[in-house]
């Protein structure tokens, strides 16, 4: 009897925290997906960490829409997206993940400033969809040089993946920068308007679609090991196939697939 009790008792606790899981993920944790740091130079640095493709699922509760309020509710002058600065300077294109291309077109509409600060290499010591240490110290480095060129003062946004915004949070807290508290963080994702995607986004979308299906396929071949070839060309084909997949929410307008 004793025993049934416990497996009932087990059951219900487990069913609960499980029910509690759910509604942190879905209704609570995008709120502590930013935070506010200022530095010696009397910058007001907010990061803001991000799901990539998961953004058009609707299950995540964390839409394209959020990341355009929070970017309207921080007002930034400057903001810093994960994607790499060499991609775009060699082809002008924005190699980031579907919502830095939002963060990116949204910001040219709007007149914002964007700088680039993300960092990978496709070689035989890498493999797709992974990150180590190394490309965080170097993001890290990236962002202390772009707040370093910019004004004293001024607000930045940074926009990054959920790892990266964990990392360079550990980071900035070596680096002698200041958390500050964010007293509502569910007002940054609030705005009271009609979402609409940027209109430069198609474009963009495309020119990462030609970028991926040409120039970094070509990237392959410096590949020496056929297996990690083989795994880069199934996640070059992978992200294409999705980005295809994205235009046509954007050309429609809307948040999920």
């Amino acid at each position: 009897m004793k025993k049934k009790v416990l497996l009932s008792i087990l059951s219900v606790f487990v069913i609960v925290l499980i029910a509690g899981v759910i509604y942190y993920f879905k209704y609570l944790y995008k709120y502590n997906q930013i935070a506010r740091f200022t530095n010696d130079r009397n910058q007001d640095v907010y990061i803001l960490g991000t799901y990539h493709n998961m953004h058009m699922k609707k299950i995540f509760n964390y839409s394209m829409e959020d990341i355009t309020s929070c970017i309207k509710n921080v007002n930034p002058d400057v903001i810093l997206i994960e994607s790499r600065e060499k991609t775009y300077d060699d082809y002008n294109v924005v190699d980031g993940p579907i919502d830095m291309i939002l963060a990116y077109s949204y910001g040219v509409q709007e007149k914002i400033d964007i700088e680039m600060i993300d960092y990978w290499e496709i070689d035989d010591d890498n493999e797709p969809g992974t990150t180590n240490k190394n490309r965080d110290d170097i993001i890290n480095n990236n962002i202390i040089k772009k707040l370093d060129s910019i004004g004293e003062g001024k607000r930045v946004l940074i926009i990054c993946g959920d790892t990266h915004f964990h990392e360079q949070i550990k980071r900035f807290k070596g680096n002698g920068f200041n958390k500050v508290k964010i007293e509502n963080k569910k007002k940054l994702f609030s705005v009271d308007y009609d979402f609409k995607y940027p209109v430069l986004m198609e474009k963009v979308i495309e020119d990462k679609i030609e970028y991926s299906s040409t120039i970094l396929k070509n990237d392959l071949n410096n590949l020496k090991n056929s297996d990690n070839r083989e795994k880069w060309e199934k996640a070059i084909d992978s992200l294409v196939k999705n980005l295809k997949k994205q235009l046509e929410l954007v050309k429609e307008n809307k948040l999920y697939n």
